[in-house]
């Protein structure tokens, strides 16, 4: 009996599949997709491709064994691991998209004590570590942050009732062309500067369900960088293709985002270190988020 129990583990956490779910959120990483999503690129796996819109519509799907592959910030897929939901990463393609951006003129982090900075989502995401690193790094006081989901933010900002935001692109450049906000800080500078190692931030990746065939895995995350080489090659095109996953954001919006958006797909196993790195400073920041480092089997890929 107990043999038979192990074999139909194994049975179940690792199937072939005839077609990936694919989850990917509403928003511009729909950029790295396009080639898929619009057949301009083939999977050797069929993908079908769909919207994760909340959190908990991710881990209902998960929960449910209905999705194969994540698309999620680095953080929040660490942590889902950590909880036993049964993702490992594949890659990682978000490098850099992070701004400050302002109404009034700032000329040194330094004034951002006693301001109240908008950021994107909640606790743990990428622009609550980032500015709250900041915080801490540059001993700023009395700073107040409020978390509004990014779509909201720029209006805001527009209507006057919002002053100083921390936004990834193509809402950065969405604020400086609608709401007359500026680019304050770029915090990949900043991260440099906080950490030394480069101007790199391991933001969004690609995370790989167990019950999925390695061998499977590996095609797929091998159509979805194909995907991004096609976006990055045929940048315009692939902004006219994007825009209409994303109702009110322009082509040339997401065409100019790109000069301040570093996308490149590396795998697992290549963007080990700088992963290690940045989880643990969000584990210095936001202990609840991951409560520890993921082990090597996190890498898989």
């Amino acid at each position: 009996m107990k043999k038979f129990f192990v074999l139909t583990l194994i049975v179940i956490t690792s199937i072939t599949i005839i077609a990936a779910n694919v989850l990917i959120p509403v928003g511009p990483t729909v950029f790295a997709f396009v080639g898929l999503l619009e057949g301009k690129i083939t999977s050797e796996i069929p993908l079908k491709i769909d919207f994760w819109r909340s959190l908990d519509q991710v881990n209902a799907q998960l929960i449910a064994g209905t999705a194969d592959v994540v698309v999620l910030p680095v953080s929040i897929g660490a942590s889902l691991y950590s909880k036993g939901l049964g993702l490992k990463l594949g890659g990682v393609f978000l490098w850099g998209g992070f701004y400050i951006v302002s109404k009034e003129p700032l000329s040194s982090v330094d004034q951002l004590s006693s301001k109240e900075i908008y950021t994107p989502q909640g606790k743990g995401q990428t622009g609550d570590i980032l500015i709250r690193m900041l915080i801490s790094k540059y001993n700023l006081q009395n700073v107040s942050i409020k978390y509004l989901a990014q779509t909201e933010i720029v209006p805001l900002m527009s209507a006057g009732k919002a002053s100083i935001a921390v936004l990834p692109e193509p809402f950065v450049t969405m604020a400086l062309k609608s709401a007359g906000a500026q680019i304050a800080f770029d915090l990949q500078k900043l991260w440099f500067e906080m950490t030394e190692l480069s101007e790199e931030v391991p933001i969004t990746g690609i995370f790989i369900s167990t019950k999925v065939e390695p061998s499977q895995a590996v095609k797929i995350l091998q159509a979805i960088s194909s995907s991004l080489k096609y976006a990055l090659e045929n940048k315009n095109e692939a902004c006219q293709l994007s825009a209409k996953y994303l109702g009110g954001i322009g082509q040339d919006v997401l065409l100019q985002s790109l000069s301040r958006t570093k996308y490149e797909y590396r795998s697992a196993k290549e963007s080990k270190q700088a992963v290690l790195t940045y989880l643990k400073i969000v584990t210095e920041i936001e202990p609840s988020v991951l409560g520890k480092l993921p082990d090597d089997d996190f890498f898989a890929y």
